[in-house]
């Protein structure tokens, strides 16, 4: 008789085991899509440093199964592979396909000095980076009043 209820005691931690595995697969997403999402990222503008040593790029990415649009600001050697990211926005105006700068944030990149760039943004763009150094240029940011695009 104890042989059996052993078996049964065993049975049951097992199953109960198996079951909390399961579970544990289903709460980090193992059987969700891992597919990426179906996004689009173009560049809106590039603007050169006066001396020609640095470059800002802006950039902005839409996703179709969200409405939102991400706006980057990346700044970098001219020639450069490696940039570093000074500005990023996420905003909720990302709606159907995109093409070159449509529905871009207006964003004005002009450089006040060789390695100083500033970032003239709309006041209601929140950047998710503070203002300062990023790979050898020191971004200044610039909120302005305007309108909100609808």
């Amino acid at each position: 008789m104890p042989l059996r209820s052993f078996k049964l005691k065993a049975a049951l931690v097992g199953a109960v085991l198996l079951l909390v595995f399961v579970a544990g697969l289903f709460y980090i997403g193992y059987f969700g899509d891992w597919k990426e999402p179906d996004c689009q990222s173009y560049p809106v503008q590039v603007v050169t440093s006066p001396d020609g040593r640095w470059r800002a790029e802006q950039e902005q990415e839409a996703c179709a199964s969200t409405d939102q649009l991400r706006t980057r600001v990346l700044v970098g050697g001219s020639g450069a592979k490696e940039q570093a990211i000074a500005f990023v926005a996420v905003t909720g105006n990302a709606l159907g396909s995109m093409s070159v700068g449509q529905r871009s944030v207006s964003l004005d990149l002009r450089w006040e000095a060789d390695n100083r760039l500033v970032i003239v943004h709309p006041a209601w763009v929140r950047s998710q980076l503070p203002a300062g150094p990023y790979g050898g240029v020191d971004v200044r940011l610039l909120p302005v009043q305007g309108p909100r695009k609808p």
